[in-house]
């Protein structure tokens, strides 16, 4: 059987390895827009890698699917797979890492059992479109013209443009009549109406809880980097990914308390707590040190987002992923309109979905 799969990135080489390794007879093409695969997954985790995460999955998804899947395939058996093919485990709390603590090190192995395996790699080549006729598959690329049986899309939805995924590849299924739910960065900076220039690029410790319409959303603690125009932080992120869920997104705000361990402060006592600039920034606006508000404005861009919310709607798709309109094509990974939050949770339904297409295609 010969199969092409459209993306080299973490679920499309997941999947060719995991395909060919259990069908030795199947015939596996990746098509890749790069000049190298796994591109993107050099930049997770700060270039470290978190892949797994052994932590509760509820509320860590906008769709119960992933859920569904990781139950199928566990993140103790994305771990175990990885240490088989030498990608040995580093805990860190609940995450994962590669022992090297280098993402490298996980591009290097996966790439290596790609080679060993015997798959087809297509560099350099972008899909312009892909037809079915007579059960086959005919994929055109900026190169050459391809025939499979039966053709998955791993490429990625729109986050990281200069890493190839810049949604061509929806853009394909929309034209196609596949339902394309809106599109939108997640796992971003969020950017703010209030004023943040003077303490741009300063770093603080704080709970950050997150309201629509004054309703308390979601709450986590951690870092907040604030920006030019806007804050970031892995807690941040995260609340770009639950903001990304509300439909109407006009009344959410930010409340950021920068010392959620200490109870009254003083104004004079703010340099104990932060830094002098963002002390400084709080006491010449008149800001309270435990109720700083931040009104939603946008996300940031595409090319600093680390996923995109949106992408093929997952009515398009049977439990087995594959296209309920074209018998033989199949999604995988983050084409499909499904997001985590930052630890691991958006390669782990990566690697969750090439499992399912691989057991899938392999029956």
């Amino acid at each position: 059987m010969k199969i092409g799969i459209i993306g080299a990135g973490a679920s499309g080489s997941y999947l060719a390895i995991r395909l060919k390794e259990n069908n030795p007879s199947f015939d596996v093409t990746l098509i890749e827009r790069n000049d190298k695969i796994l591109k993107k997954v050099l930049v997770t985790g700060n270039g470290r890698c978190n892949y797994a995460n052994m932590g509760d999955l509820v509320g860590k998804y906008n769709n119960e699917l992933a859920n569904k899947l990781l139950k199928e395939f566990k993140p103790q058996d994305i771990v175990a797979v990885f240490d088989k093919y030498g990608i040995h485990p580093t805990y860190l709390d609940e995450l994962v890492f590669p022992t090297s603590m280098s993402a490298q090190t996980v591009v290097l192995m996966l790439s290596k059992k790609i080679e060993e395996l015997g798959i087809k790699v297509k560099l350099n080549e972008s899909v312009i479109d892909y037809q079915k006729k007579d059960n086959k598959f005919y994929v055109k690329t900026n190169e050459n013209e391809y025939i499979f049986d039966k053709l998955v899309i791993s490429a990625g939805g729109c986050a990281y443009p200069q890493l190839g995924t810049d949604g061509t590849l929806l853009d394909i299924l929309k034209k196609k009549g596949y339902k394309i739910e809106t599109l939108s960065p997640s796992l971003s900076p969020i950017k703010t109406k209030e004023n943040t220039k003077k303490i741009s690029g300063q770093r603080a410790k704080g709970r950050v809880t997150l309201l629509d319409n004054n309703e308390e959303i979601y709450k986590e603690d951690g870092e907040i980097l604030f920006k030019d125009d806007g804050i970031s932080g892995i807690v941040i992120l995260n609340m770009s990914a639950r903001i990304n869920r509300l439909n109407d997104k006009k009344n959410i705000k930010l409340v950021v308390d920068l010392a959620p361990n200490s109870k009254v402060i003083k104004q004079n006592q703010y340099y104990e707590y932060v830094a002098p600039k963002i002390a400084e920034y709080l006491l010449m606006n008149n800001l309270d040190i435990h109720h700083l508000v931040f009104t939603f404005k946008d996300f940031y861009e595409y090319k600093i987002a680390e996923v995109s919310h949106g992408g093929l709607s997952l009515s398009e798709v049977d439990d087995s992923l594959e296209s309920k309109k074209e018998n033989g094509l199949y999604f995988t990974g983050e084409v499909l309109d499904i997001d985590g939050m930052c630890g691991g949770y958006n390669l782990m339904f990566a690697f969750a979905s090439a499992e399912k297409v691989s057991k899938a295609l392999g029956e």
